[in-house]
């Protein structure tokens, strides 16, 4: 079934242009001239529209005003456009949910990208309603998956902290499931009944976090077209989750610091604190340790938020789990059982247990994800896993047996590293954690060698 889209502009011209490139692209086009129309046609269709694309400038409802009013009533992702583009119309058009901000005049296939994001974007926001409906979200210690002894360790220690009211600092590298084990424990504790509230400070602009985390106040920026809670003031009574909290900038560090010392958040504009009864875990996969030594992270946020650490070990250290793990993501992603229902080799399976999983958990549900789209109704076996699988590459030889001159420190260094950064697929956490330095200090490291 093609895809609707609403394209809503005051010139004709533009309208007929887009129409015309979307339709060749087997979009199902319809067309309004003014956000008062276009609010008009979706009301009649109830929100049946997979995609609205509209101007910032019109008579009567702009699109600022359209945005507002769709997200009132519908679930509809939104491209705002505009020949008039500034850094604060984006910033307005983001904060009220738009998917993406365009400047006119704009290259068709840059558009084009946008448009099968956002696509994607709906896509899997109905194919997450559609699970959750079907299939009942694990709760608790039920959502780890695993029973090697890392994971009784890691699952026993959630059970001990849970009830506690300190706050958690979880560690480990990305794709371990750092923000599953915080669901769990918010489960178990005494605030499982309240919300569990969670952002991601590394997908956030950091103009944009600080606003997100303790609100604004209307017109304490240019943007700021109506007063907003902040996820901490909407997550009060509950546990609030600060996932990659190394990438908060120090003006938010230290409101942060506030939050859990006093109780008390500051929205942006405002003059008098909030007080918000929040337990707080947050997650990091860098060394903030190391961040503190170069002043990118403060020390007393750290003791803060480290009173209780708790571990996420990596895949590769407990593959044991990862049989389990795989019957589960193919039973999420194949919940007919066409796929699941056949029996994985076990030479395949040992395959899977070999691999370094780089990726962690996450790679290994998108892994399970492309078995399931590739294999269709043929057989599930070796030939669908990825070639970097099937054939992992043999580590270049760095170290010559031929006589060479002695190398300096620098040498040494700069070839240990990129060593080291071979061995682990080029993943820079990963290789920072061997090498026993932060993330920053290894990137300052491959600019300053030309790795």
């Amino acid at each position: 079934m093609s895809k609707r889209i609403l394209v809503v502009d005051d010139e004709q011209s533009m309208r007929d242009t887009l129409q015309i490139m979307l339709e060749k692209q087997n979009f199902e086009v319809e067309t309004a001239e003014n956000g008062k129309k276009a609010l008009e046609f979706i009301e009649k269709e109830q929100g049946d529209f997979d995609l609205i694309i509209t101007d910032m400038k019109m008579p009567e409802l702009n699109g600022i005003g359209l945005i507002e009013e769709v997200n009132k009533i519908y679930e509809i992702p939104i491209i705002i456009m505009t020949a008039h583009a500034t850094k604060d119309q984006a910033i307005t058009a983001l904060n009220l949910g738009a998917a993406f901000f365009v400047e006119k005049p704009f290259k068709n296939e840059e558009l084009l990208n946008f448009v099968r994001q956002s696509i994607k974007m709906e896509d899997l926001i109905r194919e997450n309603k559609g699970l959750k409906a079907n299939l009942k979200r694990k709760t608790g210690l039920d959502m780890l998956i695993g029973t090697s002894e890392k994971m009784r360790e890691l699952k026993d220690m959630i059970h001990r902290i849970a009830s506690s009211e300190s706050t958690i600092l979880i560690t480990g590298e990305s794709g371990t499931g750092k923000e599953v084990s915080a669901r769990a424990i918010h489960d178990l504790s005494p605030r499982s009944g309240r919300s569990f509230v969670a952002i991601n400070c590394g997908a956030i602009p950091s103009e944009l976090l600080e606003s997100e985390l303790f609100g604004h106040l209307k017109g304490s920026f240019t943007g700021a077209v109506r007063d907003k809670d902040g996820l901490m003031k909407i997550a009060d009574g509950g546990t609030f989750f600060l996932d990659e909290v190394g990438n908060t900038p120090p003006s938010v560090q230290i409101k942060i610091l506030r939050a859990i010392q006093e109780k008390e958040i500051m929205p942006v504009g405002g003059n008098a604190p909030i007080k918000v009864d929040i337990r707080l875990i947050a997650a990091t996969n860098e060394n903030l340790e190391d961040a503190i030594k170069h002043g990118e992270f403060r020390k007393d946020l750290y003791y803060r938020l480290n009173v209780i650490n708790l571990h996420i070990p990596p895949l590769r250290e407990r593959p044991d789990d990862i049989e389990l793990l795989f019957t589960h993501f193919l039973k999420i992603k194949d919940p007919t059982g066409e796929i699941s229902n056949r029996r994985f080799r076990q030479q395949d399976m040992d395959i899977l247990k070999e691999y370094s999983w780089p990726g962690n958990i996450r790679e290994l549900e998108n892994v399970v994800e492309r078995i399931v789209a590739i294999s269709g109704s043929g057989n599930v076996g070796f030939d669908v896993l990825p070639e970097h699988m099937r054939n992992p590459q043999k580590t270049q030889q760095l170290v010559s047996e031929q006589p060479q001159k002695i190398p300096n420190m620098e040498e040494i260094e700069k070839a240990y590293i990129h060593w080291i950064l071979t061995q682990n697929n080029g993943q820079k956490q990963k290789a920072a954690e061997i090498l026993g330095i932060g993330r920053s200090t290894l990137d300052r490291k491959i600019e300053k060698y030309g790795l």
